[in-house]
């Protein structure tokens, strides 16, 4: 983020410069018990579902997971080429990117995520929808679940601005 706390000191550095860290300490994690899924990112929200993705236990679970991704243009869909191919080694992954600019010929879907997740939804109510991106979308997404009647429990969040 232009303007954000952590940004700005990202930009400024040098190749070969290093940060100090931690490991994860954020309870943002897939829910034990899993159940089937449905991942909604924008932007760089996306990160974190990559992690849980890449996790070889995830995948191999009998759930079905459902991975809805939205950016402006297609060069935003980070790691797509990583889904893609996730989508292709596991039957019970879908990776759904859609965009807000799509380019002409795009042949996914397109504008934002909202409409598309609640075709996704369609009746159940028994799948947990883990939400990251910025406040707006995951604020809007979380009202459409809890109109749908999603218990809260089942709606997992993460915003980062």
């Amino acid at each position: 983020m232009k303007d954000g706390k952590f940004s700005p000191y990202l930009f400024s550095m040098k190749t070969g410069d290093s940060v100090e860290m931690k490991g994860p300490l954020g309870y943002f994690v897939p829910r034990d018990p899993l159940s089937d899924s449905i991942f909604v990112a924008t932007g760089t929200g996306i990160a974190p579902f990559r992690a849980m993705l890449l996790d070889p236990s995830l995948l191999k679970s009998p759930h079905q997971f459902h991975l809805l991704f939205g950016a402006r243009y297609g060069e935003g869909l980070l790691y797509r080429e990583e889904f893609e191919e996730l989508e292709r080694r596991h039957p019970n992954f879908r990776f759904i990117p859609t965009l807000t600019r799509p380019p002409e010929g795009w042949k996914g879907h397109t504008g934002r995520v909202q409409p598309v997740l609640i075709d996704l939804i369609g009746d159940r109510r028994d799948i947990d929808v883990y939400v990251c991106g910025l406040k707006a979308m995951v604020d809007e997404v979380r009202g459409i679940l809890k109109e749908l009647g999603f218990d809260r429990k089942r709606i997992i969040y993460e915003k980062y601005d």
